[in-house]
């Protein structure tokens, strides 16, 4: 019997486990930065930007991230060949497709909540 693991580096274990909170992560930065940018121009003057304009970049970008985040949950094993783990060939394979698709709901939910509360509230209410 061999010591240690040959399924794959630790780090595509680690990436293809918090998956969705990664992708989770970028969408808030890619939600709340452009916002916040768009709408310090809009109210300093220096543009016209629509908040229709930032409410859809926010909706198209909630839309992005759903999408990343539900081809995960239903493609889970060629997420992980993109990493390089072998999920099929690990002893704990229930537990980690599991504990993979768990964290993905929840970036799924935080995602729906966070696009969500952007596209009901003013956009730019928090600058003024």
């Amino acid at each position: 019997m061999k010591a240690g693991n040959d399924n794959g580096p630790i780090a595509g274990a680690i990436l293809f486990l918090l998956i969705g909170p990664i992708i989770w992560a970028a969408h808030l930065l890619l939600v709340y930065g452009p916002q916040s940018a768009l709408c310090a121009f809009r109210i300093a003057g220096r543009t016209q930007v629509d908040p229709w304009l930032i409410s859809m970049l926010v909706a198209g970008v909630t839309v992005i991230a759903m999408a990343a985040v539900m081809l995960t949950l239903w493609r889970p094993r060629r997420v992980a060949r993109i990493f390089r783990f072998d999920a099929a060939a690990n002893d704990n394979r229930s537990f980690i497709l599991s504990s993979m698709r768990w964290l993905g709901v929840l970036a799924l939910i935080g995602i729906a909540l966070a696009g969500a509360t952007t596209l009901i509230l003013d956009p730019c209410a928090q600058l003024r």
